[in-house]
């Protein structure tokens, strides 16, 4: 806190920081609430609505009346709060915003809750002068997809205005016209595209902005709310859940400073119609003799899931089971998902997409708020626009407000290369020569080669990387980064994937240590739990806590913990199962949020070549259309659960509604049910009455250790599986979470290590492009889908390709194309797009009907040549 000052209100005299708005101090620190309309704290301080009016005291003894919120104190100041001036000029603004405002409170999304009805409560005359007949403007404006604007009620705060400009450095929106016809308008008439443009519903002071998936679904007074977290992305933005009559009626923002201070993007706010969507599934499937899909009970589910699992690991053993979970699980889901299949099925084959093959440090980022505190940022095959907006906005601000320089290497020019010191694009399977390249620069800045020369591996590394000058562009970022004191670096998916991560990752390490920020390296996990299920042991190779299961102490401590026992090899990777399956290696698949039907041809072949496959999700998928038997599950707001985010932070999602007329059950209850109708397991079952429960508890044997009543009790056993969850309980959570370590301590090695080389299989032909792709906000995925305001926005079905190649190949935007690989083939239509390098396509993941995997093949060959021929 800043010195204090003495200042005087109402003739008592007070102690506040000094060269704060009065406004902030009367409220913050002395408990005087000054009513405002356009002051917000995580805004500049503006004046515009005149709501926060006092008197002050100038030279001479003069008073005068002032705005609160942009009058910062100072020793000696004296105020008058209470005063007839000060609170008829109060009243006069209110009566003045009256005059054109009209009164439909009773259907105003901000009935209940809104500011300006407190405020006439608390500061109005009760009555209007004034008898002219209201200004009547457009009623359902809308600014953009998702959000209208009802021009009448609007009281010309800025508020809107000020977040696009001051947080999203977007100025769209802004005052049009005079007096009592100005109007909040669209700039240039485009719409609002900034990816967190819903905040400005929630700092709306009264009911102008309205969200356009929850328009009119709800009155704030009969809400239920409960705060929760998002599980769009790896951020893990703190959000609140309001519901009503068993439904998700809206998302809004929650602070958290740590973590998202009070903002959420778009997909976070609007993009929760999955959760209400018919189509979810109710009942669990079976098929019948005949291959139909049939509803049925969960105790006769889960008998044919154990029976067949049971006759298959006993046939062929457990490793002729694979398991495919999802980085969208809870902690306490993926956890027992691969207890489950360790101790009681047999087998290490567990896996999710984006798991094993993901070759990242599994730390993850120290501090979401650290990237504030840098002064040069360097995103690697990371854009954060679109995969993690909320930190974007972080990024922005550092940019913009401390001056801090961004350094951008990508195969596509991202929307934050408006920004950059440098933007390095590089070809798509040539992230090693970039990188080498970068580290040669930093090997010329001698202070550089003083501090690492005698590290591990330096004499190799040098021999490696050669005598190769570097670019001139190369080379004035390597002396930016090497002259900055508080580097960051900020690498995604895509870097560290395929058959080229780990060569990638080498080289980013070896980048890392010569800038000296080897420490402030950071792997942007990009899906909700990413990090989590990692921890939790969704792997082939490690157990939960990052141990390796060929470790016999890991093994031995878990097997007191669970009973059983651990098979010692490791297992099969995720697109290993599907390879196995689809050859006819692997008998059983047990997916859990898992859909690689959808993905391409490789998981089609998979699931129908498997000889018994259960899949466990909330709608029927092209997987569960296939499998032999479905589960029900329910959404994150329906479930007690826990996430941890990208710096480690272990969040509670409490359950926020239920499904009266629904049977499915939440991830960590079906495993539950499952494991104790599984032979050898002893204690209550899904249904009393399941014969063979009674049968094994009559033989008296080994006693079960699948007790839990809740996901509470699940996260109790985390506590003591886990490595870095030992302090880790519901209740300790609260409501902003807690941060552990995972099981990783300590800093990076300073060991250099020389990568290997790669070379890509030629496609065979002179007119080859290296693929490129990556997440977008809005892909047009289930989730995505099923909320229906969301459609005109989602991702098209495109192919992006560079006009100079377009021209080339005499292609025209919108004309349908086959792009090939050696994995497969698609059908998209052409688009022009500048930002796409000269020699790649980008297509984006998740596109309905056109998965990039069909191309990719399941190891996420990012690079691989394709091919571009027009389609007949």
């Amino acid at each position: 806190m800043s010195e204090l000052v003495a200042i005087t209100i109402d003739d008592i005299e007070y102690q506040v920081p000094a060269g704060v708005p009065l406004s902030e101090a009367a409220r913050k620190y002395l408990g005087i609430e000054i009513p405002v309309f356009c002051a917000h704290p995580k805004l500049d301080p503006l004046g515009a609505c005149r709501m926060c009016l006092v008197e002050m005291e100038g030279r001479g003894g003069r008073w005068s009346i002032v705005t609160a919120c942009t009058t910062m104190v100072a020793d000696g100041m004296k105020f008058r709060y209470t005063s007839e001036s000060a609170t008829q000029a109060r009243e006069d603004t209110l009566e003045f915003l009256l005059v054109n405002h009209p009164l439909d409170c009773p259907i105003c999304d901000k009935g209940g809750e809104c500011p300006l009805q407190d405020q006439v409560m608390a500061h109005g005359s009760g009555e209007s002068r004034f008898s002219e007949d209201k200004v009547h403007k457009q009623k359902r404006y809308p600014i953009s997809d998702l959000i209208l604007l009802d021009q009448e009620r609007c009281i010309l705060c800025w508020r809107c205005i000020r977040y696009l400009d001051e947080w999203e450095d977007k100025p769209q929106l802004g005052l049009y016209h005079r007096g009592s016809e100005t109007v909040i308008e669209k700039f240039s008439n485009e719409p609002v595209d900034a990816k967190t443009s819903g905040n400005i519903i929630d700092l709306c002071p009264v009911g102008a902005l309205t969200n356009r998936v929850s328009r009119f679904g709800y009155r704030p007074w009969e809400l239920t709310s409960t705060d929760s977290i998002c599980v769009h992305c790896s951020q893990g933005c703190n959000v609140r859940l309001d519901t009503r009559l068993h439904e998700l009626r809206r998302i809004v923002a929650r602070e958290n400073m740590a973590v998202n201070d009070e903002w959420i993007c778009d997909k976070g706010r609007f993009v929760h119609g999955f959760v209400d969507h018919p189509d979810r599934l109710k009942q669990p499937l079976v098929r019948d003799v005949e291959g139909r899909l049939q509803e049925t009970t969960w105790q006769d589910a889960l008998e044919v899931v154990a029976d067949q699992l049971t006759a298959i690991v006993e046939r062929q053993g457990g490793d002729a089971v694979g398991a495919i979970g999802s980085a969208k699980l809870s902690n306490e889901a993926a956890y027992l998902f691969q207890k489950f299949m360790r101790s009681l099925v047999g087998t290490n084959n567990v896996d999710h997409k984006g798991g094993s093959a993901v070759l990242a440090d599994p730390r993850g980022l120290s501090n979401l708020r650290d990237v504030e505190d840098s002064d040069v940022i360097v995103l690697v095959g990371f854009d954060p626009a679109e995969e993690l907006p909320v930190m974007d906005l972080f990024i922005r601000r550092t940019v913009v407000r401390k001056g801090a320089k961004l350094v951008v290497l990508h195969p596509r020019k991202i929307e934050d290369t408006r920004y950059p010191a440098a933007y390095l694009p590089y070809m798509p399977g040539a992230e090693v020569e970039l990188l080498a390249e970068m580290s040669r620069a930093l090997l010329q800045v001698s202070t550089i080669r003083e501090r690492v020369a005698k590290a591990h591996g330096f004499d190799d590394l040098v021999a490696w990387l050669g005598n190769e000058p570097a670019g001139q562009e190369v080379s004035a970022v390597a002396q930016l980064i090497a002259g900055a004191e508080r580097a960051i670096i900020l690498y995604g998916p895509a870097l560290v994937s395929g058959p080229g991560g780990e060569n990638n990752r080498w080289a980013l390490d070896n980048f890392a240590r010569l800038a000296g920020c080897a420490d402030r390296t950071y792997y942007i996990a990009p899906e909700a739990n990413s990090v989590g299920v990692r921890d939790m042991g969704l792997l082939p190779h490690q157990h939960s806590g990052h141990t390796a299961v060929t470790d016999e102490a890991t093994r031995d401590r878990l097997r007191r913990l669970w009973g059983g026992s651990l098979p010692p090899n490791e297992g099969l990777s995720y697109s290993g199962m599907l390879n196995a399956a689809g050859s006819g290696h692997l008998a059983a698949l047990y997916l859990v949020g898992s859909d690689p039907v959808s993905e391409g041809p490789a998981g089609r072949s998979a699931i129908e070549r498997a000889e018994f496959v259960v899949v466990q999700d909330m709608f029927l998928t092209e997987t569960a259309a296939l499998a032999d038997v479905v589960l029900p599950a329910v959404s994150w707001a329906e479930s007690d659960g826990t996430y941890t985010n990208l710096e480690r932070r272990v969040q509670r999602a409490p359950r926020a509604l239920q499904k009266p007329q629904s049977r499915a059950l939440p991830d960590w209850r079906i495993l539950t049910q499952l494991a104790q109708s599984w032979p050898g397991m002893v204690g209550d079952i899904a249904d009393s009455g399941n014969r063979k429960g009674k049968k094994r508890r009559k033989e008296g044997l080994p006693p079960k250790r699948w007790t839990y009543a809740s996901a509470q009790a699940v996260l109790d056993e985390i506590s003591k599986a886990v490595s870095g969850y030992g302090d880790i309980s519901w209740s300790e959570l609260g409501d902003l979470g807690k941060q552990c370590n995972g099981g990783q301590s300590g800093g990076r090695s300073q060991r250099f290590v020389v990568p290997g080389t790669l070379g890509f299989r030629d496609a065979g032909s002179a007119a080859t492009y290296r693929l490129a792709s990556g997440n977008v906000l809005f892909d047009s995925g289930t989730l995505v889908q099923a909320t229906e305001a969301t459609y005109g926005i989602a991702a098209p079905l495109v192919v992006g390709i560079n006009p100079v190649d377009s021209a080339r190949e005499m292609l025209a935007g919108g004309e349908q194309v086959v792009v090939s690989s050696i994995n497969g083939s698609l059908t998209l239509a052409v688009d022009l797009d500048e930002r796409v390098r000269p020699g790649t396509l980008w297509i984006s993941y998740s596109l309905l009907g056109a998965p990039v995997e069909a191309l990719l093949g399941t190891d996420d060959s990012i690079g691989i040549p394709v091919q571009l021929s027009k389609a007949e």
